[in-house]
C-alpha cells in the first residue's frame, strides 16, 4: 500500500514539477521550442498561451 501511494505522488509530483519548470521557461523567456512534452502539459493547465 505505501510502495503504490508513493509511486501516485511521484508521478504527480513529476507531472506537477514539469508544468511548474515549464511555466518558469515562459515566464523568463527561455521557452525551449523543441520540447514537446513539458509544452504539452503547460497547454493542458493553461498556463501556456498560443502565440499565433
Amino acid at each position: 500500500m505505501k510502495l503504490l501511494l508513493f509511486l501516485i505522488g511521484a508521478l504527480i509530483g513529476l507531472v506537477g514539477g514539469a508544468a511548474l519548470l515549464a511555466y518558469a521557461y515562459q515566464a523568463a523567456g527561455l521557452y525551449p521550442p523543441d520540447d514537446a512534452t513539458i509544452k504539452f502539459i503547460a497547454r493542458e493547465r493553461g498556463w501556456l498561451k498560443d502565440e499565433a
